[in-house]
């Protein structure tokens, strides 16, 4: 079975991924991150998911309604 390809998913576990590799670093101690950098990070890249979520939700809607109506007037 076939999903359909989301990119906000996409999107959002790389930054997710970035992040626990960050915390994991400085948890070892081999970089220094202040915590409100990661605090900030989060909602950051939660936001941007959602806007990527939302242009991919008006691409695909746009692109069903010309398909649609390419039917309609090749059909009629």
């Amino acid at each position: 079975m076939m999903h359909r390809f989301e990119p906000s998913r996409l999107l959002l576990g790389l930054a997710m991924t970035a992040v626990a590799a960050v915390y994991l670093l400085d948890a070892a101690g081999e970089v220094e991150v202040p915590f409100w950098v990661l605090l900030v990070v989060v909602p950051v890249s939660l936001v941007l998911a959602g806007l990527t979520a939302l242009a991919t939700f008006l691409v695909r809607r746009s692109v069903t309604r010309r398909r649609e109506l390419s039917e309609r007037g090749g059909g009629g």
